[in-house]
């Protein structure tokens, strides 16, 4: 066995301090270290009540800004809701319930995300590309769940969303899929205490001319969206981009652009769906952040195709503006 020899000079002396004395020294430091520890300890007995340490981030935020009030917007109901500050900022006809076009889609994706995975293949159904609307889907073709659900809130596919009810519904029982799928839909609102949603299919289709595919308050609307952008916001993010790109299993493409033209003139966007059928008018909920994690959610209903979206933005104007005059 090879071994180095330093030179007679490099060999680091022998500690000469004695062993006793080192342990004598080690045991002093022992005791000052967990003495002082036991001193300042909030649980020590002293006779007084020591107060625990405060965790910072179970003290509530001050609401920021102020009630909008002086504002014009078309829309027949709005309701925005600053989440952080749990109270509403605006509120008109709040409560009234409406058709809700495809802002369906919302509870579409969230009863999906929460019973099947998002890397499941989907084979698309024909009865899938049946629905009104041409997303260029084609019957046969393998996606995904993850990417079904961007074609639906991003371009607010109609077969993305037929498909992915069609298939998380098969998991719930032996009836019809897209069936047990809206019944658990409207459950899911039941327990999610928002009474004002309603639902009669995926999509958020007419049903006919006078029975819209889903009915729901501005005010419950916004609630939904606040659920889904504090509990799964992979859901929504996708909706943040003007366009995304998806590919099926064969490697070809669809394009899905967002159906949300101002989503770039929202600030710090978190989330946007938009709605419009012929009994609801034109709908818009937007999410976005004010600033400092302070999340603040817009819902507008019935207004026109148009107008949803500036009725948005002169609220959003609104409430960047309540913060100069706090």
């Amino acid at each position: 066995m090879n071994m180095l020899l330093l030179p007679p000079d490099q060999v680091t002396p022998k500690n000469r301090f004695p062993v006793v004395l080192q342990l004598l020294v080690l045991t002093l430091i022992l005791v000052i270290t967990f003495g002082s520890l036991w001193w300042f300890s909030p649980t020590r007995d002293t006779g007084t009540d020591v107060r625990p340490m405060v965790n910072l981030t179970e003290i509530p935020t001050r609401p920021i800004g102020k009630e909008i009030s002086n504002i014009s917007i078309q829309a027949t109901a709005a309701y925005v809701w600053d989440v952080r500050g749990q109270r509403a900022l605006y509120q008109k006809n709040e409560q009234a319930a409406l058709p809700i076009a495809s802002i369906t889609k919302l509870m579409t994706a969230l009863v999906t995300h929460e019973l099947i995975t998002d890397r499941t293949d989907v084979i698309l159904p024909a009865v899938a590309i049946k629905q009104d609307g041409d997303s260029g889907l084609l019957p046969g073709e393998i996606l995904t769940i993850n990417q079904l659900n961007q074609l639906a809130l991003v371009s607010s596919s109609n077969d993305a969303a037929f498909a992915l009810a069609n298939a998380a519904g098969a998991l719930l029982g032996d009836r019809a899929p897209v069936s047990q799928f809206v019944s658990a839909m409207n459950i899911r609102a039941d327990e999610l205490q928002l009474p004002s949603l309603t639902f009669y299919n995926t999509t958020g289709l007419d049903e006919n001319t006078t029975v819209p595919g889903g009915i729901g308050s501005a005010k419950d609307v916004s609630f939904l969206l606040e659920y889904i952008i504090t509990r799964y916001p992979e859901i929504i993010d996708i909706t943040q981009v003007p366009i995304t790109r998806v590919y099926n299993s064969d490697g070809v493409f669809h394009d899905a652009e967002n159906t949300n033209p101002v989503i770039d003139r929202i600030p710090n966007l978190l989330a946007s769906k938009t709605g419009y059928t012929d009994l609801a008018g034109g709908n818009l909920t937007v999410a976005f952040n004010l600033g400092l994690d302070r999340p603040i959610i817009i819902t507008v209903l019935g207004s026109t195709r148009d107008a949803r979206f500036s009725d948005v933005l002169t609220l959003v104007e609104a409430v960047q503006a309540s913060l100069l005059t706090e």
